[in-house]
Protein backbone atom coordinates (compact mmCIF):
# COMPACT_ATOMS: atom_id res chain seq x y z
CA UNK A 1 0.00 0.00 0.00
CA UNK A 2 1.37 3.48 -0.68
CA UNK A 3 1.70 6.28 1.37
CA UNK A 4 -1.32 7.92 0.00
CA UNK A 5 -3.37 5.11 1.00
CA UNK A 6 -1.99 4.50 4.02
CA UNK A 7 -2.80 8.23 4.79
CA UNK A 8 -6.45 7.93 3.19
CA UNK A 9 -7.31 4.67 5.34
CA UNK A 10 -6.59 6.44 8.42
CA UNK A 11 -8.70 9.36 7.19
CA UNK A 12 -11.26 7.16 6.55
CA UNK A 13 -11.26 4.74 9.48
CA UNK A 14 -11.85 7.75 11.36
CA UNK A 15 -14.81 8.73 10.16
CA UNK A 16 -16.34 5.13 9.96
CA UNK A 17 -15.33 4.58 13.78
CA UNK A 18 -16.66 7.83 14.75
CA UNK A 19 -19.99 7.28 13.39
CA UNK A 20 -20.45 3.87 14.42
CA UNK A 21 -19.44 5.05 17.65
CA UNK A 22 -16.71 2.97 18.09
CA UNK A 23 -14.48 5.31 20.82
CA UNK A 24 -12.32 2.83 21.54
CA UNK A 25 -10.92 2.27 17.58
CA UNK A 26 -10.65 5.91 17.06
CA UNK A 27 -8.75 6.57 20.40
CA UNK A 28 -6.30 3.39 19.05
CA UNK A 29 -5.99 5.95 15.74
CA UNK A 30 -4.81 8.81 18.41
CA UNK A 31 -2.55 6.58 20.64
CA UNK A 32 0.52 8.97 19.98
CA UNK A 33 -1.66 12.18 18.87
CA UNK A 34 -4.43 14.54 19.88
CA UNK A 35 -7.65 15.79 18.34
CA UNK A 36 -8.05 19.50 18.92
CA UNK A 37 -11.90 20.58 18.49
CA UNK A 38 -13.87 24.05 19.69
CA UNK A 39 -13.13 24.24 23.45
CA UNK A 40 -11.44 20.53 23.64
CA UNK A 41 -8.22 19.00 23.34
CA UNK A 42 -9.01 15.25 23.36
CA UNK A 43 -4.91 13.03 24.01
CA UNK A 44 -3.98 9.73 23.78
CA UNK A 45 -5.87 6.22 23.21
CA UNK A 46 -7.84 6.88 26.09
CA UNK A 47 -8.09 10.63 26.30
CA UNK A 48 -9.89 10.50 22.90
CA UNK A 49 -11.95 7.53 23.94
CA UNK A 50 -13.48 8.73 26.56
CA UNK A 51 -13.70 12.71 25.43
CA UNK A 52 -16.05 11.14 22.92
CA UNK A 53 -17.96 9.14 24.89
CA UNK A 54 -18.78 12.43 27.62
CA UNK A 55 -19.41 14.40 24.38
CA UNK A 56 -21.38 12.19 21.96
CA UNK A 57 -24.79 10.99 21.80
CA UNK A 58 -25.02 7.07 21.17
CA UNK A 59 -28.66 5.61 20.08
CA UNK A 60 -30.09 2.45 21.45
CA UNK A 61 -28.61 1.02 17.48
CA UNK A 62 -25.38 1.62 19.06
CA UNK A 63 -24.52 4.22 16.79
CA UNK A 64 -24.59 8.33 16.61
CA UNK A 65 -27.07 7.98 13.36
CA UNK A 66 -24.51 10.61 11.56
CA UNK A 67 -22.43 10.24 8.59
CA UNK A 68 -18.88 12.32 8.79
CA UNK A 69 -18.39 12.93 4.98
CA UNK A 70 -14.70 13.99 4.38
CA UNK A 71 -13.77 15.62 0.91
CA UNK A 72 -11.53 17.61 -1.32
CA UNK A 73 -8.81 15.93 0.84
CA UNK A 74 -5.10 17.86 -0.02
CA UNK A 75 -2.54 15.51 1.03
CA UNK A 76 1.17 16.92 1.10
CA UNK A 77 3.79 13.85 2.13
CA UNK A 78 7.55 14.48 2.95
CA UNK A 79 8.33 11.14 2.81
CA UNK A 80 12.21 11.88 3.77
CA UNK A 81 10.79 13.29 7.15
CA UNK A 82 8.33 10.44 8.29
CA UNK A 83 5.79 13.11 8.18
CA UNK A 84 2.28 13.97 6.16
CA UNK A 85 -0.29 16.58 6.17
CA UNK A 86 -3.60 16.98 4.93
CA UNK A 87 -6.76 19.56 4.81
CA UNK A 88 -10.19 18.07 4.44
CA UNK A 89 -13.57 19.50 4.22
CA UNK A 90 -15.72 17.75 6.37
CA UNK A 91 -19.97 17.69 6.39
CA UNK A 92 -21.79 15.73 8.99
CA UNK A 93 -25.41 14.68 8.50
CA UNK A 94 -27.67 13.25 11.30
CA UNK A 95 -31.02 12.26 11.21
CA UNK A 96 -33.13 10.94 14.10
CA UNK A 97 -36.20 9.39 13.29
CA UNK A 98 -37.27 9.28 16.90
CA UNK A 99 -37.51 12.40 18.01
CA UNK A 100 -38.71 14.07 14.10
CA UNK A 101 -35.42 15.47 13.45
CA UNK A 102 -34.99 14.88 9.53
CA UNK A 103 -31.98 14.43 7.58
CA UNK A 104 -29.81 17.51 7.47
CA UNK A 105 -26.35 19.09 7.40
CA UNK A 106 -25.74 19.76 11.33
CA UNK A 107 -21.98 21.26 10.66
CA UNK A 108 -19.16 22.11 7.73
CA UNK A 109 -16.00 22.54 8.47
CA UNK A 110 -12.57 21.41 7.61
CA UNK A 111 -9.73 19.21 9.24
CA UNK A 112 -6.24 20.14 9.88
CA UNK A 113 -4.18 16.54 9.68
CA UNK A 114 -0.80 15.89 10.62
CA UNK A 115 0.94 12.44 10.43
CA UNK A 116 4.22 10.51 11.01
CA UNK A 117 5.45 7.66 10.10
CA UNK A 118 6.97 5.14 12.94
CA UNK A 119 8.61 1.74 11.24
CA UNK A 120 6.97 2.32 8.18
CA UNK A 121 3.67 2.73 9.40
CA UNK A 122 1.57 6.19 9.14
CA UNK A 123 -0.12 7.51 12.20
CA UNK A 124 -2.28 10.31 13.63
CA UNK A 125 -0.25 12.94 15.19
CA UNK A 126 -2.55 15.72 15.57
CA UNK A 127 -6.15 16.31 13.71
CA UNK A 128 -7.73 19.35 14.17
CA UNK A 129 -11.47 20.49 13.68
CA UNK A 130 -12.32 23.45 12.80
CA UNK A 131 -16.48 24.08 12.37
CA UNK A 132 -17.07 27.10 9.59
CA UNK A 133 -20.89 26.62 9.79
CA UNK A 134 -23.14 25.11 12.31
CA UNK A 135 -26.57 23.60 12.22
CA UNK A 136 -28.57 21.89 15.08
CA UNK A 137 -26.23 20.18 17.16
CA UNK A 138 -28.81 18.93 20.11
CA UNK A 139 -29.01 15.19 18.59
CA UNK A 140 -25.40 14.90 17.66
CA UNK A 141 -23.45 16.52 21.30
CA UNK A 142 -25.25 15.55 24.28
CA UNK A 143 -26.53 18.42 26.71
CA UNK A 144 -23.97 21.19 27.57
CA UNK A 145 -21.09 19.73 25.65
CA UNK A 146 -20.66 22.18 23.11
CA UNK A 147 -20.76 26.00 23.48
CA UNK A 148 -22.08 27.86 19.98
CA UNK A 149 -19.82 30.90 21.34
CA UNK A 150 -16.57 28.29 20.92
CA UNK A 151 -17.58 27.39 17.16
CA UNK A 152 -18.09 30.74 16.60
CA UNK A 153 -14.60 31.40 17.32
CA UNK A 154 -12.90 28.80 15.76
CA UNK A 155 -13.84 29.67 12.42
CA UNK A 156 -10.62 30.48 10.77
Amino acid sequence: MTNEQQILNLIGQYTFYVDQARFDKVGELFANGKIISPGSTMEGKDGVARQLDKNLQVYSDGTLRTAHITTNTVLEIQEEKNNATAVSYLTIFQKDVDRDFPLQAIAIGRYHDAFTRTDGKWHFSVRELIITLAGDLSHHAKPATIDPNTIEQNRK
